[in-house]
């Protein structure tokens, strides 16, 4: 027993060292962002170089003076990989780069990357996959200027990013890569990519086709080949989003009462497919293990249900629509939902399992829809009969399902019956908060219970209420219960609740990050005491624990220290290249004068900027396809204003004879299809707050262009 209680005050000091450290990082994510216009841009240099000498100077003096915690020097070096990432981002706040540019992804994933090759420490394998992905993301869909691609090229996209996903994951699977995280993300991501090619209109039965056919060989393999229930509830689930997807499309394309009927028949050879194929197997899987067969109703389950009752329940009631074309068809349609789909559930107790939810979640779907739809007493009815429901039906897919749809009711009739939604959500959460403490339930609907309470309680956090202390006092009270709540899960050792409450933990801090009613400064400010205190509380903890740390895994910077630092000081040679390559073109750089139309969005790294347009951008009577490398000659004009000179170079030839003159200026640029090119200016980064007033008085921007033909921005202003 009092090795129990050791091993949770560790891991509660654990959890304190993690949190602060996490607090830290966002209170510099913050900090950077808001762009604090009282620095100047060395002194932000120098903050940046700072902040990630700090973390890997810490990070070393930890592996050194707390042997024991090794942890905490491994944390401290993830931090500054992460933290490496927060610089960069600031550089190019700084001199103005493209906003949440691919290549600050590029840029921060190479020492991440090396990390993981050679320190094989997991949180790096993470970030180094994630950076990827995001590189790759903003490459195909830049955040500044809009690239337009043909669907061919898309759908060529999804498979490769399915093929590379799925080399990882049999990498993963055979041990030849030791990464359980990137086993389960490389598989998620394949599927999603997968799943999205099905959608592009092109080669025409082409996509469909091929994704049916790899999800049927998916399903076969974590069915039998390989049994893997999570990954076979993914890919029934995608297959039946894919169904359900092809069903909406046909029906906004067929819409009639003959596409409705042939619909509710196809719904039923559905089920009874599912039926005959359960049935057979039970039969003939007699020498088989139950484990896979059990694998295989509940995909099945998943898959039938969704899709054909979603199908019956969609068509059922545009065919009634179509035929009746009257209001009584919603008050027929509630009593069916009731008479013909809950009941036959509840006193039919023998009824097959597929069958069953199937016509629960029919039932449930039209019986929403219509007590939605109906004023008076109908939802109260409604909700009356889904508490008996819970009652009467004990397994757990038909619990959670009834949960939903309570909730789903609740929430929007009170809603629309005028009660304000801060009473509404509080209702909620308190209900679901009383059910998450109910000992008897099991314990999948007891975290279904926390997943809606606090996203009840989150959602409070989003409201702008009239007086500001209200808002604080909204927001502290979600940090603080989701802080306790983390400690609370984790001394009952409840693994699943500790990771819905640390999701949520998270996702706040994020979610304040666009919340206007407090400055980033000031977040920045409250994120780095709240840091301090953690750390301070962890300390204390630790120093008055009674019982003997057990003996540690020696930290990375212990076992790998002359490869470590030649990959931090990397990270000072990537920094300083950057930083000297942008004050060459600032300080040797040719002045040019441009018009712009600017607009105001806020980068996912860099803070509030202003996006620009130029009258350079749009080469008339041109059409390019998207990135080819392009030098745009520039020509001032007689009021000092440069603009295209008609004269540009593409693949090393002039599009017509250039005679140069003594003022022009070539500029490096890309082009992004039909007319349009971009040059790298088109970001200009503001302190907080400040975009709309730059947006309604800059016309003019001033741009230093470096002998390489290399542009950076350096000013905005209204003349």
């Amino acid at each position: 027993m009092r090795r129990d209680v050791v091993q949770m005050e560790q891991k509660a000091v654990q959890t304190g060292y993690f949190l602060a450290i996490s607090l830290l990082l966002s209170a510099l994510f913050y900090f950077f962002a808001s762009n604090w216009p009282v620095m100047d841009r060395w002194e932000k240099i120098g903050v940046s170089a700072a902040v990630l000498a700090l973390f890997y100077l810490s990070s070393y003096v930890a592996s050194l003076v707390w042997k024991r915690h090794s942890f905490l020097s491994n944390w401290l070096l993830v931090a500054g990989g992460l933290a490496f990432g927060l610089c960069v981002a600031l550089l190019g706040q700084i001199y103005n780069s493209h906003a949440d540019s691919y290549m600050l992804f590029v840029v921060w994933l190479i020492p991440n990357l090396l990390f993981a090759i050679f320190t094989r420490y997991q949180p790096f394998y993470v970030i180094s996959y994630v950076l990827a992905h995001l590189a790759l993301g903003f490459f195909l869909d830049p955040s500044i200027v809009h690239v337009s691609h043909e669907e061919e090229w898309w759908y060529m996209i999804y498979w490769l990013i399915a093929l590379g996903n799925i080399v990882l994951f049999y990498l993963t699977a055979t041990r030849k890569l030791q990464s359980r995280p990137i086993y389960y993300l490389s598989f998620l991501v394949f599927s999603v990519s997968l799943f999205w090619s099905a959608f592009v209109d092109v080669y025409g039965a082409l996509p469909e086709t091929l994704y049916l056919l790899m999800g049927a060989l998916l399903f076969f393999v974590f069915l039998k080949w390989r049994p893997n229930r999570g990954m076979l509830i993914v890919t029934a689930s995608l297959l039946a989003l894919f169904v359900l997807g092809k069903f909406f499309w046909f029906m906004l394309e067929y819409y009639s009462e003959g596409f409705f009927l042939i619909a509710l028949l196809a719904a039923a050879g559905i089920v009874w497919g599912a039926v005959v194929g359960i049935n057979w197997l039970r039969k003939e899987s007699a020498h088989q293990t139950s484990k896979w067969v059990q694998f295989f109703q509940e995909a099945f389950t998943v898959l039938v249900t969704t899709v054909a009752a979603s199908i019956g329940a969609i068509s059922l009631t545009g065919l009634l629509m179509l035929i009746f074309e009257d209001e009584s068809v919603v008050y027929f349609l509630f009593f069916l939902s009731l008479i013909g789909f809950v009941g036959p559930v509840l006193f039919m107790e023998k009824m097959n399992s597929t069958v069953r939810y199937t016509l629960l979640t029919m039932g449930y779907m039209l019986g929403v829809a219509s007590s939605l739809y109906l004023e008076q007493f109908f939802w109260i009815l409604f909700l009356a009969v889904l508490l008996y429901v819970w009652k009467a039906v004990s397994s757990i897919p038909a619990r959670l399902l009834t949960q939903f749809a309570f909730l789903l009711v609740l929430f929007f009739k009170l809603t629309n019956l005028h009660v304000p939604e801060t009473t509404v959500l509080l209702i909620v959460f308190v209900f679901q908060m009383a059910m998450y403490y109910v000992k008897r339930l099991p314990a999948v609907l007891q975290n279904s219970s926390l997943v809606y309470a606090l996203l009840a309680l989150i959602a409070l956090t989003k409201m702008h209420f009239d007086a500001f202390a209200t808002n604080l006092l909204v927001n502290i009270g979600f940090f603080a219960f989701t802080t306790y709540l983390l400690y609370q899960t984790l001394r009952k050792k409840g693994k699943s609740a500790f990771g819905i409450v640390l999701a949520f933990w998270f996702a706040f801090l994020l979610m304040k990050y666009y919340d206007l009613l407090w400055s980033l400064l000031h977040k920045s400010l409250s994120l780095f005491l709240l840091s301090v205190v953690f750390f301070l509380v962890s300390y204390w903890l630790e120093r008055r624990m009674q019982g003997e740390w057990a003996a540690p895994t020696p930290a990375v910077f212990t076992r790998r220290p002359m490869i470590l630092v030649p990959i931090i000081l990397l990270q000072f040679i990537l920094a300083g290249y950057q930083v000297y390559s942008s004050e060459s073109i600032l300080s040797k750089g040719t002045s040019v004068k441009l018009e712009l139309v600017p607009v105001d969005p806020r980068s996912l790294l860099q803070g509030d900027y202003v996006r620009l347009g130029y009258t350079i951008s749009t080469l008339a009577d041109e059409d390019f396809s998207s990135g080819e490398k392009i030098r745009v000659v520039l020509r001032k004009q007689s009021d000092n204003v440069y603009n295209y000179g008609g004269y540009y170079e593409k693949e090393g030839k002039w599009n017509k004879p250039y005679a140069a003159e003594p003022t022009d200026v070539i500029i490096n640029g890309k082009t992004v299809g039909a007319s349009q090119v971009e040059y790298g200016i088109e970001s200009y980064f503001v302190p907080e707050g400040t975009g709309l007033e730059v947006e309604r008085n800059a016309r003019f921007a001033t741009i230093k262009v470096g002998a390489n033909g290399d542009a950076l921005l350096e000013s905005l202003s209204p003349q």
